[in-house]
């Protein structure tokens, strides 16, 4: 169960009988601009899961958490003998116990550190140089079952969200192929310590964009720019001015000034040349534009939508 068919699908895929996939992705985006970005990630090599599965002939299951039990059902008649997971929600005792071997977990943080849905967000909010994956079996808590395999790994200073999860990726697959001879072999994994309270809980935000999340009165410049940069490209649809910018994908780029600029919170985009620069009361950060065809399909039809600003 996963959203993309990155590097540890690939490698079971290659080495394993997978007999489905699943994924509590709506599919992407509908109409024009849904067929554009189909396209351009299938020509970047990235298709998505649905496509990727399709050219396979795996069947592709569309998990809800509210039929939780169609997909135990669908878990049933392909007799599947283990359920992989990597960020998917979590999931009823009905389902995590079905399978013969159970269900194990794929998790981007050295547990028992980084529990929960969004473990490299706030290990970059906590500005951590230090992170890892751990495999582990699926119980009924939050990242809690026996840890079957875990290694650690450097988080790069300003790196996005794709990134860190490409890195990290190569990581989880050479460890899920041992951890998956390990089910094999009959090992049920090590208890993981206890949280302390010191432990980040990672829990999801409930802002609809990491600009939303950000406390732009208070928090350190170096700190917002590091969850700027996970994000990696500024929402189109806030404060980026009219005309050709709109027109652009804007790449989130470096601190290009320490000097605060404005004298209470909050930002302020600025547009000087063929750069964007984003001004808080901390400093200013370059957005750095980068061509999109969906984006740019987007903005072409919305050139007269009012701005919305910080």
């Amino acid at each position: 169960m996963t959203p993309c068919p990155g590097p540890c699908l690939r490698m079971v895929a290659r080495e394993h009988a997978l007999v489905g996939v699943a994924t509590d992705d709506s599919g992407g985006c509908a109409g024009v601009s849904g067929l554009l970005r189909e396209v351009w990630s299938g020509l970047r090599g990235e298709p998505s899961l649905q496509l990727w599965a399709a050219r396979r002939g795996i069947p592709l299951h569309h998990y809800r958490r509210e039929r939780a039990e169609a997909f135990a059902d669908w878990l049933r008649r392909l007799e599947a003998d283990l359920l992989v997971t990597c960020k998917a929600p979590l999931l009823p005792a009905s389902v995590f116990t079905l399978p013969r071997h159970g269900a194990i977990n794929i998790h981007y943080s050295l547990l028992p550190a980084y529990r929960g849905g969004s473990p490299l967000l706030w290990q970059v909010v906590s500005g951590e140089t230090r992170g890892g994956v751990t495999i582990h079996y699926i119980d009924a808590g939050i990242d809690t079952g026996p840890v079957l395999r875990q290694a650690p790994l450097p988080l790069p200073r300003g790196a996005t969200a794709a990134q860190l999860e490409r890195l990290l990726g190569k990581l989880a697959a050479t460890l899920l192929a041992d951890a998956l001879a390990a089910v094999a072999a009959g090992e049920r994994g090590v208890t993981p310590a206890r949280p302390t309270n010191e432990m980040v809980f990672a829990h999801n935000i409930a802002q609809a964009s990491l600009v939303d999340f950000i406390d732009w009165d208070d928090w350190p410049l170096e700190k917002i720019w590091r969850v700027l940069r996970f994000m990696a490209f500024w929402p189109a649809g806030y404060g980026i001015p009219p005309g050709w910018p709109r027109l652009m994908r804007w790449r989130v780029g470096g601190i290009v000034s320490r000097d605060a600029v404005l004298p209470a919170g909050g930002w302020r985009i600025d547009a000087p040349g063929c750069r964007l620069l984003l001004r808080t009361r901390r400093g200013t950060i370059e957005l750095m534009p980068s061509l999109h065809p969906p984006t740019l399909l987007r903005g072409w039809r919305g050139l007269r939508r009012p701005l919305r600003c910080g």
